[in-house]
């Protein structure tokens, strides 16, 4: 089952895919969804703050944000056709349609996006799957914790609901720990408004 997005992370996931999409060059849908776990993961980590609060699953080629997976193969892209569109050149690439606006983005927001871009930039996609899949991540962490990644490796199972648990990058007595919840509780109340 999908979740839903609220307005305001529907117009920072758009921006962002319009800046990632004019800085890392080959920009596909599996760069695009291994980037945006890079964003949540670095952001947890160096602020304690989530970059957009969404529920990333275990699914059997990564992390995945099931509304964001859906859109990127929906050519019309309903939630995203007016930040980014299909390449002429390429229909597995996406273009900007639209300028980047910076209106939902803290500071720290865009540090983190210009770090991971700078470490994406001359990145394949299955670099940043071997990133994301390797043997310290969140995703194996939790693939292994709950037998799926044999299912993965033979083919058995591809998605699941199980979440990545972001709370394992920080120590549960730092600052930071406390920000993270006090963050996923505001962005959960921030969610449940209706505008």
């Amino acid at each position: 089952m999908s979740t839903a997005l609220s307005k305001s992370q529907i117009e920072k996931l758009g921006n962002t895919l319009v800046y990632l999409s004019k800085q890392v060059g080959d920009f596909g849908k599996t760069k695009a969804l291994k980037l945006l776990f890079l964003l949540e993961e670095n952001s947890i980590k160096k602020y304690g703050v989530p970059f957009f609060g969404f529920d990333f699953k275990v699914w059997q080629y990564g992390p995945v944000v099931e509304t964001v997976y859906n859109e990127l193969n929906d050519p019309n892209a309903p939630l995203l056709n007016k930040f980014i569109k299909r390449a002429d050149y390429n229909p597995d690439e996406f273009d900007a349609v639209s300028d980047f606006n910076d209106d939902e983005f803290s500071n720290n927001d865009l540090t983190i996006l210009n770090e991971v871009v700078n470490f994406a930039r001359h990145k394949t996609a299955y670099d940043l799957v071997q990133i994301t899949h390797g043997k310290n991540s969140l995703w194996r962490a939790a693939a292994e914790e709950n037998n799926v990644l044999e299912q993965f490796k033979n083919k058995t199972l591809t998605v699941t609901d199980i979440p990545i648990d972001f709370s394992k990058l920080l120590e549960k007595e730092s600052y930071l720990f406390g920000r993270y919840e006090d963050s996923l509780e505001f962005i959960q109340f921030n969610n449940s408004l209706k505008y």
